[in-house]
C-alpha cells in the first residue's frame, strides 16, 4: 500500500512539471492575465503578442530584460535589424520599420520630430511628447518618442497598431517578429471619436482639472471612460449619460460642466478615449478623502482617484 501511494505522488509531480513546461510556450488571449499566464495584448485592427512566461503587462519590466539593450527584429524568418529596449519595451526607428516591411510613402524624419504619410497612415511624433498622432487619433507612449542614432524611434506596439500588421515580442527567444505585413490603417479619428462624447468629456475634464497637468486631465477623463464600460453604474451608451447620471458629479449641479474647454482638455479627452488610463482603473474622482468605502488608486495634483472597496 505504501508503495502505491508513493507511485501516485510521483505521477502527480510529473504531471505538474509537464504542465508548467507547456504553459511557458503557450499564448493566452485576453485582457486579464492570471499568475503564470502569458499576456496577449489585443489591439484594434492589429495583433501584438507577448510570448514568454509569468508576465502581467504588455511589456516586461526593465529588470526582466536580462540587462539586454536590444533584441533582433525579424520579418518572417529574416532578421532585418534590431529593436532597442527602453523601459523593457522594444523600440525601432520608424523609417527602418517601414523599410523592413516594404512600406513606401513620404517620410520626414528629423530625429527629434517625424511626419509620414504611407499607405493610408498619417503619423506625427515628437520627442518630449507623451503621445503620437495617427490618422487624427491620439495614442499614448509610456516612455515617449525616442531619438536613436539620429532617427526617431517608437514602440513596436504602437507602430503595429498604426499599420495594422501583426507582430510578436517573444521573451523566450528574445526577439521581435513581424508575422504579417498586410497593412490595415488605424481607424481615423473622425469615425473613432464620437463628437458628442468628446464635447461632454472635454467639458468634464475642464471643469474638474482646468489647472492640472495633462496626465491628471487624462485621469479625470479615464474615470468616465471606465464608468461607461462598467455595468454597475447602470446602463449608459455615451459620455453624456455617464456625466449627467443623477447625483454623481458636483460640476453638473453647480453648472461648471458648461464651461468652454481649452485645447488641453480636448486632447486629454481623446487620449482617455484612446486607452490611456493613468489611474489604473479608477471609477471615482474627488478632491478629498472619500473614506473607508473606497480604495485610492492614485493621487495626482489636487485630485484623488478611487474604486469602490
Amino acid at each position: 500500500m505504501k508503495y502505491r501511494w508513493l507511485a501516485k505522488i510521483a505521477a502527480i509531480i510529473c504531471a505538474a512539471c509537464l504542465a508548467v513546461g507547456v504553459m511557458s510556450q503557450t499564448v493566452f488571449a485576453g485582457d486579464d492575465s492570471q499568475a503564470g499566464d502569458v499576456y496577449t495584448a489585443e489591439l484594434p485592427q492589429a495583433t501584438y503578442v507577448v510570448l514568454g512566461s509569468t508576465v502581467d503587462e504588455a511589456t516586461p519590466s526593465p529588470e526582466a530584460t536580462d540587462n539586454r539593450l536590444s533584441v533582433p527584429l525579424y520579418v518572417g524568418q529574416n532578421c532585418v535589424g534590431e529593436c532597442a529596449l527602453i523601459g523593457g519595451e522594444p523600440y525601432v526607428g520608424v523609417a527602418a520599420f517601414l523599410q523592413a516591411l516594404g512600406i513606401t510613402g513620404d517620410i520626414n524624419d528629423q530625429g527629434s520630430a517625424l511626419s509620414l504619410a504611407a499607405q493610408g497612415v498619417v503619423l506625427t511624433a515628437r520627442t518630449g511628447q507623451a503621445w503620437i498622432t495617427c490618422n487624427d487619433r491620439y495614442l499614448h507612449l509610456k516612455h515617449g518618442a525616442q531619438e536613436l542614432n539620429g532617427a526617431l524611434a517608437l514602440p513596436v506596439e504602437q507602430l503595429v497598431k498604426c499599420f495594422g500588421v501583426t507582430a510578436a515580442w517573444d521573451r523566450v527567444q528574445w526577439q521581435v517578429t513581424v508575422t504579417s505585413t498586410e497593412v490595415v490603417p488605424l481607424e481615423k479619428g473622425d469615425s473613432f471619436y464620437a463628437q458628442e462624447d468628446v464635447y461632454w468629456l472635454s467639458r468634464m475634464i475642464n471643469a474638474m482639472a482646468a489647472e492640472e497637468s495633462l496626465e491628471t486631465k487624462v485621469a479625470v477623463g479615464s474615470v468616465c471612460v471606465n464608468r461607461l464600460k462598467d455595468a454597475s453604474f447602470g446602463p449608459a451608451e455615451n459620455m453624456y449619460q455617464v456625466i449627467f447620471a443623477k447625483n454623481q458629479f458636483d460640476i453638473v449641479t453647480n453648472g461648471m460642466i458648461y464651461s468652454e474647454p481649452n485645447e488641453d482638455a480636448v486632447l486629454a479627452a481623446k487620449l482617455a478615449m484612446d486607452g490611456w488610463d493613468p489611474t489604473g482603473g479608477a471609477t471615482y474622482v474627488s478632491g478629498k478623502d472619500m473614506g473607508s468605502g473606497y480604495d485610492c488608486l492614485a493621487q495626482m495634483g489636487s485630485l484623488r482617484f478611487y474604486t469602490a472597496a
